[in-house]
């Protein structure tokens, strides 16, 4: 179905040609009388016209080549002298009809004597406060339309370039990704040809789910806890029999959209440094729903070193946790809340208010 909408310009035009309209047709000069002529509204039309056509002068031309070129001087020496044009050709076109003398034979006044000038005055008074009152509105309209265009352009670069940022960030965060479930791969094929087979299975579909969304920004509840799910079951057939992972979930809205791969820096993590050889190692990752929030939670031990809650490792580990925080900042600004509590391990929850409104 095509839309068709009406920009601000528009709609600001017709207001000024509707209130020029109700102006003329509803102007009876006080030297007339009530009941006016047929030439009278002849002469009306012809100035609705040829303000018609000023206002249209004036918002494709005038205003692009003088008053946005910041030739104020020349822009309304021009529309004065366009508006005192008009006043001559009304009166021209006032001799030519006599419209004057029949407004007089309609009001009976044809027998008195004619006040010399009053009368045209008092009209082309009127005729030039009416085309001060249009071209206002108009020239309102066409600044806010400028400041529209204006604001639409800034807002569509940063746009663009939170689009650009967020497809560099997960540039990054895919071929780390990549490397690690290789590694596992790589490891499996070692100790356990058949688990290699699986593990070869169950990576198949996490390369799948990230390669789909490398072009997307966003995937379901369900598909990312999908994701998660056979990435946990992948790192189970690596990890060492003393690492036990206990993960729940509990969402009300699995068709719900969400920014993807937005838990799994939090998840190697705990993979990373939560597991150890020789001690019972616990990992718990819990998604719940609740409220229109998610929260996403993890808690594991930690065996290696963390500074300032950031992980002291290599840089390229590093620029998993930046990079979440940076799209978390980009694609839900002001509706998370993220804590990492480093005392007797390393414990994260996040919370995302998946309300737009």
């Amino acid at each position: 179905m095509k839309i068709i909408t009406i920009n601000q310009n528009t709609v600001t035009t017709l207001v000024g040609i509707s209130l020029l309209a109700v102006l003329l047709f509803l102007m009876i000069p006080h030297s007339y009388g009530i009941t006016l002529p047929f030439v009278y509204w002849v002469n009306q039309f012809f100035f609705f016209i040829l303000m018609l056509g000023l206002t249209y002068f004036n918002t494709k031309w005038l205003a692009t080549k003088l008053l946005f070129q910041r030739k104020y001087f020349q822009y309304y020496l021009t529309l004065l002298l366009s508006c005192v044009l008009i006043i001559i050709i009304l009166s021209k076109l006032d001799e030519f009809l006599n419209v004057s003398e029949e407004i007089r034979k309609t009001a009976g006044l044809h027998n008195t004597p004619k006040k010399k000038g009053h009368g045209n005055l008092s009209v082309f008074f009127y005729i030039f406060l009416i085309e001060i009152l249009v071209l206002g509105v108009n020239i309102i309209g066409i600044l806010i339309k400028k400041w529209q265009d204006e604001k639409n352009k800034r807002l569509q670069v940063e746009k663009d370039k939170v689009e650009m940022e967020l497809s560099f960030l997960k540039s990054q965060i895919n071929p780390h990704f990549f490397f690690n479930s290789l590694n596992t791969v790589n490891a499996l094929t070692y100790t356990d040809v058949d688990q290699s087979r699986n593990a070869l299975k169950k990576l198949g579909k996490i390369m799948r789910h990230v390669l789909y969304n490398t072009s997307n920004q966003s995937s379901t509840i369900a598909s990312e806890i999908e994701f998660i799910s056979n990435y946990l079951e992948l790192m189970k057939m690596r990890s060492a029999q003393k690492v036990s992972i206990d993960f729940s979930v509990d969402i009300v809205s699995p068709d719900q959209k969400i920014a993807s791969m937005l838990f799994l820096p939090f998840i190697e993590n705990a993979f990373k440094y939560g597991i150890s050889t020789q001690t019972h190692s616990p990992i718990t990752i819990r998604i719940t729903e609740k409220d229109q929030s998610l929260v996403f939670y993890t808690k594991n031990k930690v065996f290696e070193k963390i500074v300032d809650n950031k992980l002291d490792d290599d840089q390229n580990h590093g620029i998993g946790i930046q990079n979440t925080e940076r799209r978390l900042e980009l694609i839900y600004p002001g509706r998370y809340s993220l804590a990492i509590n480093k005392v007797d391990g390393f414990e994260v929850q996040l919370k995302i208010d998946l309300n737009e409104n």
